[in-house]
């Protein structure tokens, strides 16, 4: 029992010390993925060179979600009816 006790706890150390050290917040996702995203250029400067690259990020999300609705067809409204019959 106390093996087990070990085991579980141990793993929820685990579990907890990978979420709290290696959650990766947002603008460091963006540099992971993009790494000249602080770049300055003639016409941007590094913070809004990163806002454009995290505007496309977005831009990308939001739009896989609308092709998967559509692929999956839940952007249709419901047939179902609030009134049931006997």
């Amino acid at each position: 029992m106390t093996r087990l006790v070990r085991c579980l706890t141990l793993a929820l150390l685990v579990i907890v010390g990978w979420v709290a050290g290696c959650h990766q917040c947002e603008r460091s996702e963006v540099l992971w993925r993009y790494p000249n995203a602080e770049c300055e250029t003639l016409g941007q400067t590094s913070e809004e060179h990163y806002q454009s690259v995290r505007r496309i990020k977005e831009h990308e999300r939001k739009a896989l979600n609308e092709d998967l609705d559509l692929l999956f067809q839940t952007n249709r409204p419901t047939r179902l009816t609030q009134w049931h019959d006997k």
